[in-house]
């Protein structure tokens, strides 16, 4: 695929996919994260907060969970 942009990625949406992965790098096992997006009357991204990353328990066996998303 190489370095093109996917044309379902709309580049004003790049710096809010960018501030959401610079979260991840804090994670050390299974984790969601959150922010919530201001948009115009086009879809395009205007304002986000902050990203949280809330880390899932128990660390050692999250089979459960994946049971349940599966």
């Amino acid at each position: 695929m190489g370095d093109a942009l996917p044309l379902d990625i709309k580049p004003g949406w790049l710096n809010v996919i960018r501030r959401l992965q610079s979260v991840t790098h804090r994670n050390n096992g299974l984790a969601v994260v959150e922010m919530k997006v201001l948009i115009n009357k086009f879809g395009e991204p205007v304002q986000w907060t902050e990203p949280k990353l809330t880390l899932l328990e128990p660390k050692r066996d999250p089979s459960g969970l994946l049971d349940l998303l599966a």
